[in-house]
């Protein structure tokens, strides 16, 4: 039985990063998929534990935008922090035909920064759909329930 994480890592991998070992490799996003498993049971109200925990399709997908909104939460740590170091003051220089032009390192963080939020809203819908359809109730009563075969809507 293949292992959860790698599966979902893979699908990251694959799918958001094109196979791109220059921005993470899979054994770095299962790694980080195993040690916040708790994360996305915070999230869905769920107890998935051990090495190999069956996580289903839909919280694997809301588990892969967990991921996503950390690696975006990142991407915008690293380009305040490049502002920091680079100050951020130059944006280009031009003389004749030559022209010379950085990246706004500012714009670019706060670019990160609404990723990351509008995944987070996003996240935050589907864990929602997932408890609301994905959890059966409780307790039932009223009508539906039936005591050893006692239908109270039938009249004996």
């Amino acid at each position: 039985m293949p292992n959860v994480f790698a599966e979902i890592a893979t699908g990251i991998f694959d799918t958001e990063f094109a196979g791109d070992t220059g921005i993470a490799t899979v054994s770095q996003i299962s790694g980080w998929l195993s040690f916040n498993v708790g994360k996305l049971n915070t999230k869905l109200n769920t107890n998935f534990t051990g090495d190999n925990p069956e996580i289903d399709y839909s919280a694997g997908n809301i588990f892969a935008l967990q991921y996503l909104k950390h690696y975006n939460d990142k991407a915008a740590r690293n380009a305040l922090r490049g502002v920091a170091t680079a100050g951020g003051n130059v944006l280009s220089i031009a003389d004749g035909d030559n022209r010379i032009s950085f990246v706004n390192l500012k714009e670019t963080a706060k670019e990160w920064a609404a990723i990351s939020k509008d995944l987070g809203e996003e996240i935050d819908k589907l864990a929602h759909s997932y408890c609301m359809y994905g959890a059966s109730p409780l307790q039932v009563g009223g009508l539906e329930t039936s005591i050893s075969g006692y239908y109270p809507w039938h009249n004996y």
